[in-house]
């Protein structure tokens, strides 16, 4: 029995859910959500991952380095960056590189792409994770921010874009589409009932879809440079979801 674990994190506990499902050849077990999350909640939960889970968190692990640089920059009364070629340096302050290959695919299903964390008020759910992983390092438990260990940044709306349930928010939709996932009685009624605790239940599949090496990777060193420092959305492929049937494994 295997485990993953969705975090559909907020800056807000009261909108902040968390998802478990339970892989096994004979289905996935999808477990009650937790609502209502609190800090001390969700870091018992993330340290508790051991070899084998994976955990979603859909929030941006990181901010766009040109941004970094030059908030450093004005801080320290340094001539601000960018000053020649402005139109192509606001793009960067606003975008991480993988916001920038993410919305490649994400956009012409969705019409939009990825959020700004760093001009947009997303900008303050990725400050609680921030917290959030320096408490994790702080107790022995490090978060890569490329996802090579055991948590990894998703984006749930870009899942649901690829895998057909855009514009969705639909346990029954979603059970129509992957039919080996398994709810107890009154499970399924929980995640129609609130749209955190779905997105939460999505970024669970991708924590999956990764274990299982079906989520887009950097392509180059400059990628993975920037993996590093700014995060990387792991979107899995439009196929995916298909592929998570224990059975076809």
């Amino acid at each position: 029995m295997e485990r993953t674990i969705g975090v559909d994190l907020a800056v807000d506990p009261r909108a902040t859910a968390t998802s478990e499902i339970c892989w096994s050849r004979d289905g996935a077990e999808v477990k009650p959500p937790r609502l209502r999350c609190k800090d001390e909640d969700l870091l018992d939960l993330l340290s508790g991952l051991v070899s084998g889970e994976r955990a979603g968190v859909d929030c941006p692990f990181g901010w766009p380095t040109a941004f970094v640089e030059a908030v450093a920059a004005h801080a320290g009364h340094q001539q601000w960056p960018g000053s020649t070629g402005r139109a192509d340096h606001y793009a960067r302050l606003r975008l991480r590189m993988t916001d920038r290959v993410a919305d490649a695919t994400i956009r012409p299903l969705t019409g939009r792409g990825p959020l700004s964390v760093s001009m947009d008020k997303l900008g303050a759910t990725a400050a609680r994770w921030a917290y959030l992983a320096d408490q994790l390092a702080a107790g022995g438990h490090p978060v890569d921010r490329s996802g090579a260990g055991h948590v990894v940044e998703v984006y749930p709306a870009g899942a649901r874009a690829v895998w057909g349930l855009a514009g969705t928010r639909s346990a029954q939709a979603l059970l129509q589409a992957a039919p080996w996932l398994r709810f107890e009685p009154g499970v399924q009624q929980a995640y129609e009932r609130n749209e955190h605790a779905f997105d939460a239940l999505i970024a669970a599949l991708v924590a999956r879809a990764v274990a299982l090496g079906l989520t887009s990777l950097p392509r180059n060193e400059q990628e993975e440079r920037a993996a590093a420092v700014e995060g990387w959305i792991h979107l899995p492929g439009p196929d995916g979801l298909a592929r998570l049937d224990p059975s076809a494994a």
